[in-house]
């Protein structure tokens, strides 16, 4: 068979390709082959092909092979179908007998049923082209079949010297498999890794995985080599690119998590080195695409892992060991302009676990076990979230030293920076916690108003203005990530001074896939006119831990008390011994607004024993535990937790870990918090204020909140009295 290299009129030209086909829009696995042109190309100018051209495309060696001439198709199959797993291929023969060895049964067409297409283009030395083919309903075939097949590749080595790319540096496909043979031959090659893939599809998948990483090894040499010939590289990756999701299943069957997020991050890898490889060698951007698409489909496997996990705490470690991963993917596909695959890749990787038991139902909340997993992100679900939440949303995203940062407009526009220069962002929220709870004097607050300028330098002032709410009223929904979940987004300095909080009211969320089972909770309860449940002033208070000096009483808060129970019309205060656990249940008519007067304590090691403190009694120890509130349905849409360091807690993936995720969990859709040590006064302050204007009807949470703050900044208060205090939720 002729193989010219410059493709004049009636010659045959060879290309290197890696074969898509699916079958009634089921994908079959890939396969490698050979290409062969005829006159599909007039004197091999770039161009469509002609429909009826015909062709041949060999797939891998002697696998299979499609034929196409005018009038008749032929698709020979591979592996036979044994115990439901679909073969490679399937056939349409053009005529009764195949020349040579058939041992697999046909599926035969009328040949007056068959019908067939077939474009190819042109890109310099590279081929992108689709086959389609296609049979009518006939007796025993309820619907038509439809078999298309996306082909892309290379020219082949021809008498001239042909262009190079050096691939770029590959992490290992797979981790080292003990015993596997150090050398495969490359004849073997596609056999090896068909075979492999052969298996999986059999769920043989303990015999399949040291198949895959041999073929694997040999595939990233061969695309490392030095001076590589383009073609190779790009197929040498494309075949490594599509062989990790099939090495990230067997890892996922085997019960193997380390092997699975060491495959799904090499897979990333290997993409990222394709597109570099796809771009140097002249491919058009469909290629591109095609690559990502393919990274699309990686979460997945994580979410499937997650969801056969029945503890709550299991399925956060999860989703913890898998944030490199997610950071490699959510670079990679910002990187590649895919702004909106990169936002639902890092929704992907973030408060995962407690979007798990917002979604679940029931009387009680099932921490330990049973919480059935949270559906799958897609772009579209993932897009109508601003549009239902009626409000601007901006996300950040913080890998090492790089931010990226994502403002969703409720009208469906999504505007994108980065990647921004993230050094010091750590250093800055860190600087905020040990300065804010201090002693208040000229060099902390002049300390702390410069800290709150740098985060508002690097977090705030990129952000273009039009991009935002132009009404001051209209609450921002933020979504922090890792360090960021410490900073007081309502104190950030601006370019032009103020505080942040004096341009928008700011509501905070893990992740902004939360919003809509939070929208579901709200609007699924009954709306309560405004009445309040507090709990104040408990004793005897619970002893701290560690043996630390003994809670102070709160009586100052308990004697002021009354005057924010009378905003409302119909008030139920618990004090001192009457300030018990079994106070929140069954409180009918439910309560609009549970507000805590009390201590608490955060614990960053054990997060979930951070507790709120209550009274103290025969059957309980006083101490309302993070793990306890998870088995709880708290009353009221509105939760204060008026105590020190109610926001704080161990950072996650999944967020906070602590008592914020446990309250908003268990009931409420909004909580007002704080994120350090506050005085009892400035408490107090707070809480009043937040309560008038709530009371009063007609303003949101937010809202209210945003306007003491307001208040409070104007009146000359520092921040260090009212910047720790946060809301969390739907606001």
């Amino acid at each position: 068979m002729k193989r010219h290299g410059d493709g004049t009129a009636g010659d045959e030209v060879s290309y290197t390709v890696l074969i898509r086909p699916e079958l009634d829009g089921a994908a079959l696995p890939e396969l490698p082959g050979t290409l062969i042109l005829g006159e599909v190309f007039a004197l091999a100018a770039e161009g469509e092909a002609r429909p009826g051209a015909p062709f041949w495309m060999v797939a891998g060696t002697g696998d299979g092979e499609v034929r196409y001439t005018p009038g008749a198709v032929g698709v020979r199959a591979g592996p036979e179908h044994r115990d439901g797993v679909p073969p490679h291929w399937l056939m349409w023969p053009e005529a009764e007998a195949w020349p040579g060895p058939d041992p697999l049964p046909r599926l035969l067409l009328p040949r007056e049923a068959d019908a067939g297409t077939a474009e190819f283009r042109l890109h310099g030395d590279c081929v992108t082209g689709t086959v389609r083919l296609w049979a009518g309903p006939k007796a025993g075939w309820p619907r038509p079949r439809r078999y298309t097949a996306t082909v892309t590749g290379s020219r082949a080595p021809s008498d001239r010297t042909p262009p190079s790319v050096t691939a770029p540096p590959l992490a290992p496909a797979v981790p080292a498999v003990p015993g596997a043979a150090p050398h495969v031959a490359a004849d073997d090659l596609v056999e090896s890794r068909s075979t492999a893939q052969s298996l999986v599809l059999e769920r043989r998948y303990a015999e399949a995985r040291p198949l895959l990483a041999r073929s694997a090894a040999l595939y990233a040499a061969s695309a490392s080599h030095p001076g590589a010939w383009s073609g190779r590289v790009v197929s040498d990756l494309t075949s490594l690119a599509f062989m990790t999701p099939y090495q990230a299943l067997c890892a996922l069957e085997l019960g193997d998590y380390h092997g699975l997020l060491d495959c799904l991050l090499a897979a990333v890898e290997v993409r990222r080195a394709l597109t570099a490889a796809a771009e140097a060698s002249g491919y058009g951007p469909e290629y591109e695409e095609e690559v990502r698409a393919g990274a699309r489909i990686l979460p997945g496997f994580v979410e499937t892992w997650r969801s056969r996990l029945a503890e709550d705490t299991a399925r956060i470690d999860a989703v913890d060991a898998s944030r490199p991963f997610y950071a490699a993917l959510t670079l990679y596909l910002f990187g590649q302009g895919a702004y909106e695959d990169a936002l639902v890749a890092s929704e992907a990787g973030r408060a995962r676990a407690f979007a798990d038991l917002l979604g679940a139902s029931g009387a009680r909340w099932p921490s330990r076990a049973g919480a059935s997993a949270a559906p799958r992100l897609t772009r579209a679900a993932l897009r109508s979230v601003p549009a239902d939440h009626g409000r601007t949303v901006v996300e950040y995203a913080v890998h090492g030293d790089l931010l990226l940062i994502w403002v969703a407009r409720p009208d469906g526009t999504l505007h994108t920076l980065g990647p921004l220069p993230a050094a010091g962002l750590g250093a800055l929220a860190a600087r905020w916690l040990a300065l804010a709870p201090g002693e208040v004097d000229d060099d902390s607050v002049r300390e702390l108003d410069e800290v709150l300028r740098g985060l508002g330098a690097l977090l705030w002032d990129p952000i273009p203005g039009d991009w935002l709410p132009s009404d001051p009223d209209e609450t921002v929904t933020v979504v922090p990530h890792e360090d960021l979940l410490r900073v007081p987004f309502p104190a950030l300095r601006t370019a032009d001074g103020r505080y942040l909080v004096e341009r928008h009211p700011v509501a905070l969320l893990p992740a902004l896939a939360l919003l809509p089972a939070l929208r579901e909770r709200r609007a699924r309860g009954p709306r309560p006119s405004p009445r309040l449940l507090a709990l104040v002033d408990p004793e005897p208070l619970p002893a701290p831990p560690g043996g630390g000096p003994p809670f102070e009483p709160l009586s100052w808060t308990r004697r002021r008390f009354p005057a924010i129970a009378g905003l409302y019309p119909r008030a139920e205060v618990h004090a001192g011994e009457a300030a018990v656990v079994t106070a929140l249940d069954g409180r009918r008519p439910p309560p609009s607004v549970v507000h805590f007067a009390t201590h608490a304590v955060t614990l960053d090691d054990d997060a979930l024993d951070s507790f709120v403190a209550l009274a103290a009694t025969g059957g309980h120890d006083g101490r309302l535990r993070a793990r306890d509130v998870l088995d709880l349905r708290v009353p009221g849409d509105v939760a204060v937790l008026s105590a020190c360091r109610t926001g704080a807690g161990r950072i996650s993936a999944d967020g906070v870990i602590g008592l914020s995720r446990s309250f908003l969990a268990a009931g409420p859709t909004t909580l007002v918090l704080t994120l350090c040590e506050v005085e009892e006064a400035a408490g107090f302050e707070i809480s009043y204020g937040f309560h008038r204007l709530l009371a009063a009807g007609g303003c949101p949470p937010a809202l209210a909140l945003c306007r003491v703050q307001r208040e409070l900044a104007a009146e000359g208060y520092r921040p260090h009295e009212w910047a720790p205090f946060l809301l969390y939720g739907l606001g």
